[in-house]
């Protein structure tokens, strides 16, 4: 059982450049949502909470099918603001260290459960995730020892941002250009490597759906819908 409590999942956003004419977290993979993979995986984590925006009831109707114990946040600004105002909405309350991710992710179960057990491991420490760089329009990260020391969009690197993080809410604020952005002012930060694909683009999905991580046992097995 994982010690972390609190989990945030940003979810308002338009999903404009995959041009489905809906959000993200909704694409179906395997005749399920995107983000019902994301609720797979934070089975053990006790308080999770959804960021809405863009088609909110969509999104919370989807949710429900999977979880029914989610705080729903909204992001009314969804359309003036970035990830970094859904994060910053969605801890409020929370006074201690809290995974927050996108939910336009797919992630690789077991290197999920490494990341959390990482973090059990280093509880007042700080992480960031990162993965092997393969997205479209990526935000790079520069390690050193095992530390993010920068992250960019100009230089291309082995790693990227992979849009998920451990962090105390005290990092964060509602006005603000990206999360990455907000970080960069708290660099160095702990890295751990994650597998992982992000889903902005049609290739982006088609990289995702190529890696067989949707049918992997965990998601298989785990969180079926009511």
């Amino acid at each position: 059982m994982s010690t972390i409590k609190h989990a945030v999942i940003a979810a308002a956003g338009l999903g404009s450049r995959l041009g489905l004419g809906k959000t993200k977290c909704l694409l179906e993979i395997d005749g399920r949502p995107l983000i019902s993979y994301l609720l797979t995986l934070l089975e053990d984590v006790e308080d999770v909470r959804v960021v809405v925006g863009f088609q909110e009831d969509e999104v919370m109707n989807a949710v429900l099918k999977y979880r029914k114990d989610v705080i729903f946040v909204r992001n009314p600004e969804y359309l003036t603001t970035s990830t970094l105002a859904s994060y910053w909405l969605g801890a409020q309350g929370v006074r201690e260290h809290c995974l927050y991710m996108d939910a336009d992710i797919l992630f690789e179960p077991a290197s999920f459960q490494q990341f959390l057990t990482f973090c059990d491991q280093h509880l007042d420490e700080n992480v960031i995730a990162v993965t092997k760089a393969k997205t479209k329009d990526a935000v790079f990260v520069e390690l050193t020892e095992g530390r993010v020391t920068h992250f960019t969009r100009e230089q291309e690197m082995e790693n990227e941002w992979a849009n998920l993080c451990y962090i105390h809410p005290e990092l964060l604020v509602k006005q603000g250009d990206s999360v990455y952005q907000q970080l960069s002012l708290f660099l160095p930060l702990t890295a751990q490597s994650i597998v992982s694909y992000e889903i902005d683009t049609k290739s982006d999905m088609e990289q995702a759906l190529l890696s067989q991580i949707a049918r992997d046992d965990r998601y298989l097995s785990g969180c079926h819908s009511f």
